[in-house]
C-alpha cells in the first residue's frame, strides 16, 4: 500500500476530470504504480481538500472511492495528460470515466 499526492486539474471530480497521482518517496529501482488499497489526498484548484482509496486496478482501469462515492477511471492517453502542466517526480495520470 502506498500513499499518493493527487492533483486534480479540474475544479470538480466528474467525468473527464484528470487526476495526477505523484509520490515523493520512491526508491531508485521502483517504478511507482497505483495499486488496489492505495490511498490518496489532494486539493482541487480552489483549494478544497479531497482524499480517497483505490478500490481496484486492472488492465489500465481503476475504481476509486472519494466521499463514499465510487468513480471509474482509465489510465490517461497522451492527448489527455495536459503536457503543459509540470508535475515533479514520479507520477501517473488517470481520467475519470
Amino acid at each position: 500500500m502506498a500513499n499518493w499526492q493527487a492533483t486534480m486539474l479540474n475544479s470538480v471530480l466528474t467525468t473527464g476530470s484528470v487526476l495526477v497521482f505523484a509520490r515523493d518517496r520512491v526508491d531508485d529501482t521502483e517504478i511507482p504504480r497505483v495499486r488496489s488499497g492505495d490511498t490518496f489526498y489532494g486539493s482541487v484548484p480552489q483549494g478544497n481538500p479531497f482524499g480517497g482509496t483505490v478500490v481496484e486496478v486492472k488492465d489500465g482501469h481503476a475504481i476509486v472511492e472519494v466521499d463514499r462515492k465510487r468513480h471509474h477511471m482509465h489510465k490517461a492517453q497522451p492527448h489527455e495528460t495536459h503536457g503543459d502542466v509540470a508535475i515533479g517526480g514520479p507520477h501517473e495520470t488517470w481520467v475519470v470515466d
